[in-house]
Formats: C-alpha cells, structure tokens, sequence
C-alpha cells in the first residue's frame, strides 16, 4: 500500500475567471503597447528626416531652383518656398501623430500598471508579467 505522506497541501492560489480576463487583457495591452512604441520610434524618425530634409533645401539649393518632392509614388518639382512649405505641414500632420501615440501609450501604461499591481497582489511571485 503506498505512503499517503508524501501528498503534498495545494498552497497555490487558483486562477479564477476573473484573473484569466485580467491577465488577457494585461497581454493584450502589452501587445499593443508594444506596437504603438514601434510606430512611435517611425514617426519620430520620419520627423527627424524631414528636418534634416528642410535643413537641405535651406542650404543647398538657390532660391529660385526647383526641389523634387515626392507625392505617393511620384516626384513632383516644387519651388524652395512650396516644398519647404510641404514639409512644414508634414512636421506638423506627424508632430499630432506622435503626441497621439504618447498619449494612446500613457493610456495602455497606466492600465497595465493597475492590473499589474492587482494580479502580483493575488499571485505574487507566482507570477511573471514582465517583458
């Protein structure tokens, strides 16, 4: 007959329905987190290309010389003053964007801190929720 002292007490804490949601959101919100970074780190070098862009057309090029702008996937030739106007509202249409993105990024941070603290508070470091 075998030895029923070796059977050990379950101490671990049970996964209700209820942290499962919690825990699928806080992945789901990882995800996301993960791509509104990625999309941020693209604006801002898109913004940073287009000042350097600027920076070009105000150096190299006389007043009355035409630039090649490209619109979808074609260049057009615009004057100095049009294209660097062109770039301006860009800076500003992406400039938006990235504040945007900062703001969608704080939204998902504060949502995954608060289910972050919930869950190490039930599971402790039964747990692992970080990247």
């Amino acid at each position: 007959m075998a030895s029923l002292g070796n059977v050990q007490s379950d101490s671990e804490e049970h996964i209700t329905y209820d942290d499962q949601q919690k825990i699928n959101k806080f992945a789901c919100c990882n995800t996301r987190l993960d791509d509104i970074k990625k999309d941020l780190e693209t604006k801002e070098t898109e913004l940073n290309n287009l000042g350097d862009a600027e920076d070009e057309i105000m150096i190299a090029l006389d007043t009355d010389e035409k630039v090649p702008f490209l619109v979808g996937e074609v260049f057009v030739y615009k004057t100095q003053e049009s294209a660097t106007e062109a770039l301006a509202k860009e800076k500003e249409i992406i400039t938006v964007e990235i504040a945007r993105l900062k703001l969608k990024a704080a939204e998902f941070e504060s949502s995954m801190g608060q289910l972050k603290a919930d869950l190490y508070a039930k599971f402790g470091n039964n747990i692992n929720l970080e990247a």
